[in-house]
């Protein structure tokens, strides 16, 4: 029997990220779809099923205040209860990251993991990790 590879989604508004992601993850052996809104991301959750979504917090990345990444986490948490989430972003610790990391009222987190953008051998080890 094959098992088939595990599905990312990985969430960004800039190209190169994108592309980047794609062939790191690509190469370890998992299935990678990207979307460059949440609009995209949302379309491509409903066509298939995802095991882990890596998200940009700042999904316009020249608004600084933009933190629709977070939204969509919460849209995604809540269809989709079994996708794990990773947030990605390029800014430093941020309330609004802690606040993700810690329980609701239910007891569930919004995302499993903050990644920062920039260290790339991390994101993948945490992808790793998650799904092993």
């Amino acid at each position: 029997m094959t098992t088939q590879p595990r599905r990312v989604l990985v969430v960004d508004d800039l190209a190169d990220w994108r592309t980047t992601l794609r062939g790191v993850l690509a190469d370890k052996g998992y299935h990678v779809d990207v979307a460059a809104s949440s609009e995209q991301a949302l379309q491509t959750l409903e066509s298939a099923a995802y095991d882990v979504a890596l998200i940009d917090m700042r999904l316009e990345d020249g608004d600084e205040d933009n933190k629709e990444g977070l939204a969509l986490a919460r849209k995604i948490r809540i269809r989709w209860p079994k996708v794990r989430i990773v947030i990605v972003t390029g800014y430093g610790v941020t309330d609004d990251i802690r606040q993700a990391r810690e329980p609701d009222a239910a007891g569930q987190i919004l995302a499993e993991e903050f990644v920062p953008k920039s260290d790339i051998a991390s994101l993948l080890k945490t992808v790793q990790r998650l799904l092993p």
